[in-house]
């Protein structure tokens, strides 16, 4: 059975467009969004909030910005400078500004104490902490222009960091949205604020979907970005560059000059896993469905990729929205290799619905393997309205050796929505014993706290037996009291009288149940109708033709015995008998079609007969005349 995952749900005054965990301390949310300019009402803001407490969520921090200026676009947290926490935004400039050509949409914000404490917190790998503040104050440090688009409708729709490492230049990008000419990917580090030291950018006719960083070495970096159709790689070093991105895979059918053109997936997403694999999030054509793909890079990244895993979503997602993912064993320092892990992976949905999904790394001299793409945990209806941004929280593994005095270790999952509600779940991770002969790290790893897939078919496989059997011996032992069967068990020695009793009763039958013997009447010869009468009661909502009447019953197995009088009653219809030359009537071959007709009615409708018994069996009986009902006179006879 899987372990609870608690979840703290909040809601705000304003609309959520993005979040992102602190990569220093995992308790620490950032959120932006807004109602934008010329919104009414709503106004923009930025929000810290407490997720210590995994049950609840508290706001700790809050920036109000101006309502004149757009809503917050974009959003990531940075590494400290001195006391403060830089956040990078992206916020248009007013409208007013932005139509004179000037649109400082790059933003930079620092978060520092307030002062006061509110108890220990977590520090990295969920370890205790130093007292934590009790809240925050966050400040404008820069705001600067990247783009060299003068279009009005342009803003900064997508910012993403590198990982940071401690004494490393963190990376940045932010990309162009809804430009009409050029789209643009601007690259950066965050040594300066505003503005932000330049290390190059990317221009293309197609606006870019998603973007993402992986450090490989001392001021080495591979950076990657997609459009609905193409995956691109560029090296960045510490020496600035012109060099273009090298196309490494192309949506086979999107370059067709077939006419009409035919309808191929679109890029939604994409994150590095290591320096070899890319993950990819596609949507099918015409919301047919999502799939998650790994490419795998060429040695030497020169080349073409090729899928080394694919998985296809549950057909109630249609469409994604948005993708998080967390590396549960990252390498202590950029120039060391990716050891043994396991990949969790989050996957928004259109559909309002969260699904987790697991891929553990197998790493064989300098061969890695990734195992296949398995679901593990889906949140159906997670936010009342669409999902808009969703972050992993930055795990570090503790320091080893794991004892039993190391504190549980847990993996936050943010997402937040247009209903202004944030929701963050908490997953509980567990330690994987190392082997030093398979050439795992010497640093301990975790993996979701969750059973297999192989474990749980185990288990039910167990139980359906343990079902099986005890069904097994009660029913063997039930045949033993009631006797005819071979003796294993020896039951009439081990259970009480009284319940032997209660289970050795003989069959019992329906309340008015009457065997074919029993129900037939018995002639009597030299008997006035008036003298002896032998009824039966015929049961008119039994609806089955099929069990015939006494007395057809009688015709069937071709007795002669007595006459049979049909006749209406207070109880409904009756079966008496009487002798035959107290009434008479004509035979069934005598009568005419009209007449057939109405008896067959007469008999249907007393439930005595049906089409499929035929007419046979009313051969050779003998009928009296039809008045008003059933009654006046009925013979048969043989």
């Amino acid at each position: 059975m899987a372990p609870l995952i608690p979840s703290a749900k909040a809601t705000l005054s304003y609309p959520l467009y993005v979040c992102d965990f602190d990569p220093l301390d995992a308790d620490r949310l950032v959120v932006g969004g807004g109602g934008g300019a010329g919104r009414s009402g709503v106004g923009n803001k930025i929000t810290v909030l407490d997720t210590s407490n995994s049950s609840e969520l508290v706001e700790v921090g809050e920036a109000d910005l101006s309502k004149d200026e757009d809503n917050v676009t974009s959003l990531a947290v940075g590494q400290k400078k001195g006391t403060a926490t830089l956040v990078y935004a992206g916020v248009n400039s007013s409208p007013q500004d932005v139509a004179k050509g000037k649109n400082t949409h790059f933003r930079v914000f620092g978060i520092e104490s307030s002062g006061g404490t509110k108890g220990k917190g977590r520090g990295k790998g969920n370890t205790v902490a130093e007292e934590k503040p009790s809240g925050y104050k966050i400040s404008e440090v820069g705001r600067s222009t990247l783009f060299q688009s003068k279009e009005k409708e342009v803003y900064q729709r997508i910012i993403r960091l590198s990982k940071p490492y401690p004494n490393q230049p963190q990376l940045g990008a932010v990309c162009s949205g809804l430009a009409k000419t050029t789209n643009e990917i601007v690259l950066f580090d965050t040594s300066a604020t505003s503005p932000p030291n330049s290390r190059g950018g990317v221009q293309s006719n197609r606006e870019a979907v998603d973007v993402d960083f992986i450090q490989t070495g001392d001021n080495e970096y591979l950076f990657a970005y997609c459009d609905v159709h193409d995956v691109y790689v560029k090296k960045i070093t510490s020496k600035t560059d012109e060099d273009e991105p090298d196309l490494v895979y192309s949506t086979p059918a999107s370059r067709s000059e077939e006419r009409p053109r035919p309808a191929v997936p679109s890029f939604r997403a994409m994150r590095w896993l290591t320096k070899d694999l890319l993950l990819m999030l596609t949507n099918i054509h015409s919301d047919g469905g999502v799939v998650l793909q790994i490419l795998r890079l060429p040695a030497g990244g020169k080349g073409e990729c090729r899928i080394a895993q694919s998985l296809r979503l549950p057909g109630r997602i249609t469409k994604a929205t948005g993708l998080a993912v967390a590396n549960l064993t990252p390498p202590l320092t950029p120039s060391s290799p990716q050891d043994y892990t396991q990949f969790v992976i989050a996957v928004a949905g259109r559909d309002i619905s969260l699904s987790l999904f697991k891929v553990d790394l197998q790493v064989e001299g300098k061969i890695s393997l990734p195992s296949k793409i398995k679901p593990f945990r889906a949140f159906k209806n997670a936010h009342p309205m669409q999902i808009t941004s969703l972050a992993f929280s930055n795990f570090v593994p503790p320091t080893h050796p794991v004892t039993a005095s190391t504190p549980p270790q847990y993996l936050k999952l943010a997402s937040v929505g247009m209903s202004n509600t944030v929701v963050v779940h908490t997953f509980p991770l567990f330690p994987v014993p190392l082997s030093v002969k398979r050439g795992q790290s010497k640093t301990p790893r975790y993996v979701v706290a969750l059973p297999s897939t192989k474990a749980i078919f185990g288990g039910t496989v167990i139980l359906s037996m343990i079902g099986v059997l005890l069904a097994a011996i009660l029913i063997q032992g039930i045949l033993e009291i009631r006797g005819g069967v071979p003796v294993y068990l020896n039951a009439r020695n081990h259970l009480p009288v009284p319940l032997q009793e209660a289970l050795g009763r003989p069959y019992e039958f329906p309340p008015g149940y009457h065997s074919l013997s029993s129900s037939l009447p018995k002639p009597s010869s030299g008997v006035s109708s008036k003298e002896e009468v032998v009824e039966e009661e015929v049961d008119e909502d039994s609806g089955s033709a099929l069990r015939l009447p006494a007395f057809f019953a009688k015709l069937k197995q071709g007795s002669s015995e007595g006459n049979y009088v049909l006749k209406e009653g207070p109880g409904g219809v009756r079966v008496a008998m009487h002798g035959k030359e107290e009434h008479g009537g004509v035979k069934w071959e005598a009568l005419s079609k009209e007449q057939k007709e109405k008896w067959k009615g007469k008999l249907r409708d007393a439930g005595h007969w049906a089409e499929e018994m035929g007419e046979t069996v009313l051969k050779g009986v003998v009928f009296g005349e039809i008045g008003g009902a059933i009654g006046q006179a009925v013979v048969a006879g043989i």
